[in-house]
This record gives C-alpha cells, structure tokens and sequence, in this order.
C-alpha cells in the first residue's frame, strides 16, 4: 500500500501499532497517540461514521447471501449523508496530524478488505465516480468475505483504560446492522431515531440524555409505588435510581450515559408491561 494512503482502516491499524510501540516504551501507561485518535474520531462525524462502518464489515459473517447484501447496503447508508471530500479531508487531517510522514498500511490480513471497503464507499458516494469495473470488483470481495468460513470473536466485557471506547460497540453492532439475522432485516423506528442523536451536535445528545434520565426517574417512580413483589428487583429499581443522580453531561462519557440511559428505558417499560 502506498505511504500516502488515505485509507481509515489502514490508517487506523498504523496508528494501533505505533499506540504498541508507545505503551512498550511507556511500560503500559495510556498512549498519546491512541488518546488523540480516540478524539479524533468522537468529534469527527466522518471518522466516527467510517469507524463503525469498517468495524461492522470486519465482524460481519453471514451464511445467507441476500443478508449480507442488505448489510453491505445499510453500512454503505450510514455513510450517505457525507461527501467523499469530506471523507478524505477528515482522513488526510487524521493521518498527518498522528503520523506524519510514517508508513501506513493495513494489517496484513486486512490491508485487501480495506481496499475493497474503502472503494465501495467512494463508488456509492463519490458523485462522479465511474469506474464500475473497480466498484463490482470491490462489492465481490466485500460479500465474498462476509460470506467466508471465520472463527467468531469472542465477545469481552472489559474496562481497559488503554483502548478506545468509542461508543459501546456490542449496542452499535445491533443498533446499526443488526447483524441481519433471521429476526432482523432493517433497523426499527427507535434504533434509528437513537442512531441519529449518537452522531448528532453535542447540544443535541445532551439534551436527550437529560430527556432519558427524567423518562428513567420517572418509570422507576411508577413501578416502586405499584408495588414489587421480588425484593432483589425493588433493590435494583433503587439502585438504578440513585446512579441516574449521578450521571451528568459533563463526565467525558455522554455517548455511553446515552446508550446506557435507552438500554435502561427499555428495560423499564417491558418492566411496565
């Protein structure tokens, strides 16, 4: 892959592994560099966008050809509202400012799907894009990959200081594709509706989150004066209600508070049900 490349995975796994060098030479302390590209992409919607876009395709797998075709289809939606120079300005700014001049390129395994995602997106979104030969070629390898016979990831729980955490990926992976399972095949009015304040103005998602505590307090109220029969869940209504006191707009997590406050409501209106 050419050095000047302006690919968001490429650059992104040359930035991982320089974040390694710096935590070897650091003895494990948080990397600068990984920091500023954890930033980077919060505040940038092209970045955060294509962030979960190439997340989504790594981890896709399908058995179906015609899900994993709509799935390629809704990762390439998210994007629809960017311009392709938009993209590459946001990916040009990120590369220079965290690497410089260093060589970028995707991990070995990786670097072609990349390529190919990386064309996908242009050819659906590039105006003027004309090479259909490229584009189909791309679209091939995308699905052939996502139909492959891979080992699954396993899913962690874990709070590691020294990773990113962007948003709370096992939500986004069902909020935004769903993984088109037998059960789902688009994403339903309240997903899309939460999708839409999680990459919207800080104003906005601040505003919500305020909305959802109120909503919160409010459903927690209503099912402790009705009454609970288990102790355990009257304990957890109580306690749910003393961590919504704590959470404000202001602790460098509002996305996750967000994401943590919808999971809750839903939680509490099956709860009402």
């Amino acid at each position: 892959m050419k050095q000047t490349s302006l690919n968001f995975g490429a650059i992104r796994d040359s930035v991982i592994r320089h974040a390694g060098k710096e935590m070897m030479s650091a003895n494990g302390q948080k990397t600068t560099i990984l920091n500023s590209f954890t930033e980077s992409v919060k505040n940038n919607p092209a970045l955060k966008l294509q962030y979960l876009v190439f997340k989504n395709i790594e981890d896709g797998k399908f058995t179906k050809e015609r899900l994993a075709e709509r799935y390629i289809a809704q990762n390439m939606k998210i994007l629809e509202s960017l311009s392709w120079d938009a993209i590459l300005e946001a990916n040009r700014t990120l590369r220079i400012g965290l690497l410089e001049n260093s060589h970028v390129e995707g991990s070995k395994d990786k670097s072609n799907l990349y390529e190919n995602i990386h064309t996908l997106i242009e050819a659906n979104i590039r105006k003027t894009f004309v090479n259909v030969d490229l584009s189909e070629a791309a679209y091939e390898n995308v699905l052939s990959y996502l139909m492959s016979e891979r080992a699954d990831k396993k899913q962690v729980v874990t709070e590691e200081n020294d990773n990113p955490k962007l948003l709370s990926w096992n939500f986004v992976t069902k909020l935004a594709v769903n993984n088109f399972n037998e059960r789902y095949s688009h994403l339903n009015e309240s997903e899309m509706s939460l999708l839409k304040i999680l990459l919207s103005t800080e104003d906005n998602k601040k505003n919500h989150l305020q909305d959802l505590k109120a909503e919160n307090l409010k459903l927690i109220d209503s099912l402790l004066s009705e009454g609970v029969d288990d102790k355990s869940i009257e304990t957890s209504l109580n306690s749910f209600k003393n961590k919504l006191t704590t959470i404000t707009s202001d602790n460098g997590n509002l996305d996750e508070s967000i994401i943590n406050c919808a999971e809750l409501k839903d939680e509490l209106l099956e709860m009402k049900k």
